[in-house]
């Protein structure tokens, strides 16, 4: 049965596991957002103030029908867009969590197994973990080296 999301992220002590690679995309999921959204808004003004230079015929009628459009569309930027973004930067969390927590799991676990030269020590990850066959073949590997030590 697949987890949802949102339980995971409240399984795992800390939200950020790695900053470093969380951070790394969660960058990329905001400059993902970003470039796509300015282009829409000058593509958006663009539009409407050329539709206002064409019709240089009669300026004030124009100016008068699309000054409060503008006023619209910048207001609904301004309330739609903050919400749109934090929930998006949540979104990119509970994802690079589910990458980055189990990355730092096996890099701890392997810390501790070459400190410790115990080679029957194993990784242990959850079933939805999607680095969980990295970390059955790490265990594949020390299976091998445990039985040669024997």
């Amino acid at each position: 049965m697949p987890l949802n999301p949102l339980s995971l992220l409240f399984r795992r002590k800390k939200i950020l596991a790695n900053k470093r690679v969380q951070f790394k995309y969660l960058m990329l999921l905001i400059v993902s957002m970003a470039v796509p959204l300015l282009f829409a808004i000058g593509c958006l003004y663009c539009l409407i103030f050329t539709v206002m230079a064409e019709q240089l015929g009669i300026p004030e009628s124009i100016a008068y029908n699309l000054f409060p459009v503008v006023k619209k569309i910048n207001a609904a930027l301004a309330i739609g867009l903050p919400p749109l973004f934090l929930l998006l930067i949540w979104w990119g969390t509970v994802l690079s969590h589910r990458i980055a927590g189990p990355l730092q799991r096996i890099e701890k676990e392997l810390n501790k197994i070459t400190q410790s030269h115990d080679f029957s020590r194993r990784i242990h990850l959850r079933k939805s973990d999607d680095v969980k066959p990295v970390a059955d073949a790490i265990n594949k590997l020390l299976d091998s080296l445990h039985g040669k030590d024997k």
